[in-house]
Formats: C-alpha cells, structure tokens, sequence
C-alpha cells in the first residue's frame, strides 16, 4: 500500500482525492496548512500532493523545506496555470504539476508511474570518467563528494547515463521522465538540466548542448562550467 500526503486547504478537494484514492489501497495522509504538512511528514510518505496557495507558508516553500530532508516525488496541484509558476516549482523540485480542475484518475495515473519507476532500482554504482552514480540510495558522487539528488533530478541522470554518447532529444526526455500525458514544454528539461550540471561542478560539461535539438552525456577529459549553456 502507497502512502500520500494531501496538501491542500479545500475540503472538497481533499474528499474526492481521499475517497477516490483510498478504495485504491492508496493511504491518505491530509494536512490543510503547510506548517501542518511539515509536521507530518516523514520517511514513509511515498507521494505528496501539494498545493500552491494555502494560509501559512505557501506550497512552494513547503516544497523547499521537504526537500532539505526527502526524495519523495511532489506533484503540485494547483490553480495558477501560468507558465511561471510551473518553471518555480520545478526549479525548486517538483517532479509533476497538474493545474486545476484535475481528474482523481489522472492525480491516481501519475501516483502509480512514478512509484513504479521509484522502486525499479538497480543494486549496482555506475561509473563515468570522475562521477558516480548509487542507483540505490539515489546518491550522485563527485570526487567523493556525495551530492543528493531529487526524484526527477535522479531519474534525468540516470536516463541521460544509460545512454551515454547518444543524443536524446527534449521529446524523448519529456516522454520517458515526464510521461506521454505531460503537456508542458521543453524549458521543463532545461530547467533539471541546469540543477544536475550546478551538482556536478567542473564535470558539468559532461551533459553537452546539441543546439536546439537536446542533449548528450559524453565523458570529457577537458573540464569547465557548461551550467547555462542550453
């Protein structure tokens, strides 16, 4: 049984998501506030969702904090459709984000693939040139620097090393991390781009630009800082 953790200050809101995702041998965790969300999250949460605009602290600095302390994959919900919105809370980790009015069906679909790619783990540290990477605990190593990575930002990672030398373009990304449903744009891609290159330092020229196409993970032996190069 999965764990969820409902941020959100709608009751109704809430009710549906419970009683749609409980008869799913979902467990369902609720909080109305942020502060009160901080509270009751712990190690086994598997999924939050979380809301923008709440009373307290709002949701993106909800987000910020369980970050500090958890990999669990976050899915905003929320009304604010601009495309702001949605680059800030990718940029501070969320992995999805679904606008309202939802269908239960789609917040359940989403819960379902990302568990299903969360638990397929590989017991095995993958090595390229001066990096590694713990396909357990999700750890990325730097010069024996252990850096921890977020869901999405692990998933990117992982994808872009299995198939190091080869050119994925944003399509393919988008697809393969995000999902066939996700209807956002490429500035998704670029913006976990952006966070995993600043993690891997001087080696961030390993993920190498191809110009308006997508990228490539290609082991160099000349470092420098790439970061904002897409």
């Amino acid at each position: 049984m999965y764990r969820v953790l409902i941020v959100e200050d709608e009751y109704h809101i809430r009710h549906i998501l419970k009683e749609y995702l409980s008869v799913r041998d979902i467990e369902v965790i609720e909080a109305i506030q942020g502060y009160e969300a901080l509270e009751v999250v712990n190690d086994e949460i598997d999924v939050v969702l979380l809301d923008i605009m709440m009373p307290g602290i709002d949701g993106y600095e909800v987000c910020k904090q369980i970050r500090l302390k958890y990999k669990m994959p976050i899915i905003f919900i929320s009304a604010l459709s601009e495309e702001q919105n949605q680059l800030m809370a990718y940029e501070i980790g969320a992995d999805d984000y679904i606008t309202k009015p939802f269908k239960p069906s789609i917040i359940y679909a989403k819960i379902i693939a990302l568990m299903k790619r969360q638990y397929f783990l590989k017991e095995d540290i993958l090595v390229f040139g001066k990096i590694k990477l713990d396909t357990i605990n999700h750890l990325l190593i730097v010069d024996d620097e252990v850096k921890t990575l977020a869901y999405k930002e692990y998933e990117l990672l992982y994808y872009l090393c299995q198939h190091n030398n080869y050119l994925l373009t944003r399509e393919q990304i988008l697809n393969h991390i995000w999902g066939y449903d996700y209807f956002g744009d490429g500035r998704a891609v670029d913006t976990y781009i952006k966070k995993l290159r600043k993690k891997l330092g001087k080696y961030s020229c390993y993920i190498q630009t191809v110009i308006k196409t997508g990228y490539m993970f290609k082991v160099v032996e000349k470092y420098g800082n790439t970061m904002d190069n897409f």
